[in-house]
């Protein structure tokens, strides 16, 4: 019997592009701002509606985003499983913006790479 992860292998990366299209991921962008998946409740939904599929075609019985009920952001929480899941690094870095008014913020920038290109 075929384990799950060989059987869903394309569904498995057409979510992977779904989830790239959405975050507008492509080869000239890949970087996320925390703060722009914060503040957009239209994004974060289209992510979350993403769960009957990641259910599916991915082992994510143990991911913090279903196991615990209390997480913060499982917006987020998706986005980094499936990068894991599907050999990508996720990078942080935090940085300082500086606002038209003069006011700085400091927010967390997500760089998105494939392991083995």
């Amino acid at each position: 019997m075929p384990k799950k992860i060989d059987k869903y292998d394309n569904e498995r990366k057409e979510l992977l592009i779904k989830l790239f299209n959405i975050l507008g991921i492509n080869e000239n962008n890949n970087t996320i701002l925390l703060h722009d998946l914060d503040t957009n409740e239209k994004l974060q939904n289209e992510i979350l509606s993403l769960e009957p599929d990641i259910k599916k075609y991915f082992f994510c019985g143990k991911w913090s985003c279903f196991s615990d009920p209390n997480i913060k952001r499982k917006y987020l929480s998706f986005i980094k499983y499936l990068m894991k899941d599907m050999d990508y690094y996720m990078m942080s870095q935090r940085k300082f913006f500086k606002l038209e008014n003069g006011n700085t913020y400091r927010d967390t920038i997500y760089h998105i790479i494939k392991k083995n290109p």
